[in-house]
């Protein structure tokens, strides 16, 4: 998996590379951790562009960021996701309570709301 992140209207927009399965949930959550721990980050925004596969563990991180976030009262996204992916978070329901937008500039819009 590869990372990068920028701000954004204190929206920290991740884009991630390659497939969040078992193999990059530890390298994953090392890297979104001092983000999700950024007072000055209102937002969380994963940009799935780049990203071919999604395991149960990648899921379970998701929801771990979703949940560390609304907990401390930030907002969460998702953007850009391809239709399996879409299949795969409609599957298990979680497109019902997270938030998942067809482009980054359309998240970014309604996130920084």
């Amino acid at each position: 998996m590869i990372f990068s992140n920028r701000v954004e209207n204190n929206i920290c927009v991740i884009s991630v590379e390659g497939n969040i399965a078992l193999d990059g949930v530890n390298e994953a959550k090392t890297y979104l951790k001092p983000h999700m721990e950024n007072k000055d980050v209102k937002g969380i925004l994963i940009n799935f562009d780049k990203v071919n596969f999604i395991d149960s563990s990648g899921i379970g991180l998701i929801v771990s960021v979703f949940k560390a976030m609304q907990q401390r009262d930030g907002k969460f996204g998702l953007s850009n996701l391809s239709k399996k992916n879409e299949e795969i978070f409609s599957i298990t329901r979680l497109n019902k309570i997270l938030d998942i937008y067809p482009s980054e500039q359309e998240a970014l819009k309604k996130m920084a709301g």
